[in-house]
């Protein structure tokens, strides 16, 4: 099966600023963007992000409006409050506090915050809603896709230094974090504990972190739905039914990247790792990314692939439920690999025009960052051939 993905016209009208004093400072950030394919059977999704569509072309995995209101009390106090509009699992753009913290700068090297911040579990994480600090239309959803919490309530610390010609961030954090999932679901993180550190070096930046947390995770479609009913009343089911979803998982990620850019020649790569006790399955990605600037123009090319390492339900089910498993498994594994084919325009201040052409394809048993409205077995089981346009 071959599908034609397009994305393109990541149009930003960004960094608008309105600053009303020396206290307070406006500014907001836009994207237009839309996916099509050439199957009406099938629509991109940015899965744990976006809503899986029924209109083709889609503006959902990528349109996104913000704005955005920093104060400055004093030299050491601030706060921010960033407020988006973009589609959710459910299908609703109903704005949201994406950021709401206040931060205090204990001294010049050591500053703590409270509140919601970003979900730190990425090179890229802090522009994840605002991709015009990124080369990409959005960022490879081989890697990211592995980690969807994008919101972090709780507190953290930030200490910057320097030693001889190296800058150095050292990062920990504490809280929580919450998503909405397709259909009516959601999932929470409990009890985040993490770590990030950063180098940067002239051309030359490197990311590395790790995170540990307690997982609940309801999923709420129909396939789900009915295969819990059907475990459960069936002789020996019920604990591959508690494997689905719950209260009692443990989940742990990892990530490491760098980006090498001298102006002219652009290097990035990251690795990220899932693992979880149960309710998701267990993978790991990668992606690397080269472009080479002509003025304003960046063309680029990413290889990028995901792998599963154990799927949500992983031990033989009752053998009259073997392909409903096998069907929900699929559907929960994003699993593919791809090559994107990319440029970028600035052509003008804080504006750019993105276009991608991406060739993606699925594993075998896996729906990849895609959403069929076919979800007989068979159609999960086989791979399928993406294109991009």
């Amino acid at each position: 099966m071959k599908t034609l993905l397009l994305a393109l016209m990541s149009l930003w009208a960004l960094e608008v600023h309105a600053t009303q004093s020396d206290m307070l400072d406006l500014s907001g950030f836009a994207t237009l963007g839309v996916a099509v394919t050439d199957r009406n059977d099938t629509r991109f999704s940015r899965v744990g992000f976006d809503h899986p569509g029924d209109q083709n072309p889609d503006f959902g995995p990528d349109s996104v409006l913000g704005i955005q209101a920093n104060w400055r009390f004093s030299p050491q106090a601030a706060a921010v409050l960033q407020v988006l509009s973009r589609e959710s699992p459910r299908g609703s753009y109903m704005p949201r506090p994406t950021l709401a913290f206040f931060s205090y700068q204990l001294d010049p090297a050591l500053t703590v915050r409270l509140g919601r911040m970003r979900g730190p579990f990425f090179m890229f994480s802090d522009t994840i809603d605002v991709n015009y600090a990124q080369p990409w239309i959005r960022s490879p959803i081989e890697v990211y896709g592995l980690n969807p919490y994008v919101d972090l309530d709780g507190v953290d610390l930030l200490y910057r230094t320097r030693i001889r010609n190296v800058d150095i961030e050292v990062h920990p954090y504490f809280g929580s974090s919450r998503i909405d999932v397709f259909e009516d679901g959601e999932s929470r993180l409990k009890g985040i504990i993490g770590m990030n550190l950063a180098l940067s070096s002239g051309d030359l930046s490197i990311h590395a972190g790790y995170s540990s947390a307690d997982q609940k995770l309801q999923w709420s479609d129909p396939l789900h739905d009915w295969l819990q009913g059907a475990l459960r009343r069936t002789e020996g089911g019920v604990p591959f039914a508690e494997q689905m979803s719950g209260s009692d998982g443990r989940a742990r990620f990892a990530s490491a990247g760098f980006q090498w850019d001298n102006g002219r020649w652009l290097l990035i790569g990251e690795y990220a790792r899932r693992k979880v006790s149960q309710n998701a399955n267990s993978a790991h990605g990668w992606y690397l990314t080269a472009g080479r600037r002509f003025g304003t123009v960046i063309p680029y090319l990413t290889f990028a692939r995901q792998i599963q390492d154990e799927a949500i339900v992983d031990s033989p089910p009752p053998p009259e439920l073997g392909a409903a498993v096998d069907a929900f498994n699929a559907s929960r594994n994003l699993a593919q690999r791809s090559l994107t084919a990319g440029v970028r325009w600035d052509f003008a201040d804080n504006a750019a025009l993105k276009a991608e052409l991406m060739r993606a394809e699925t594993a075998d048993g896996a729906s990849g960052s895609f959403y069929s409205f076919d979800t007989s077995t068979s159609a999960l089981a086989r791979g399928r051939t993406v294109n991009v346009l």
